[in-house]
């Protein structure tokens, strides 16, 4: 993961955790959300903004290029697919307890 991209998850995540806190949901559940949902976002955005519009502007001539392009949104869509997965429980709770109230 690049350095910015890291950044722009923990600061996803610190911002999902006072959310979390003034919603009243905490534990094991809302810190598993905070996590996941950090690291999607974060890398849902590094695809929009970089991956797609690198893939869309090389040319077709650079196969080698558009190849690595590739490899590398295969392992940010693997990594999002399996973040949704595991965050899926959890987040399934959180719309429990907001529907609740």
């Amino acid at each position: 993961m690049h350095d910015r991209t890291t950044e722009r998850i923990i600061e996803l995540q610190k911002q999902l955790r006072i959310r979390m806190a003034e919603l009243g949901f905490g534990g094991v559940q809302a810190s598993n959300v905070v996590h996941h949902l950090g690291e999607i976002a974060g890398l849902a955005h590094d695809l929009a903004s970089d991956s797609v519009p690198l893939f869309l502007e090389l040319s077709p001539a650079h196969k080698q290029a558009l190849v690595e392009v590739l490899l590398h949104l295969k392992r940010d869509l693997d990594e999002i697919k399996d973040g949704i997965q595991d965050m899926e429980p959890d987040f399934t709770e959180l719309l429990k307890f907001l529907q609740q109230e």
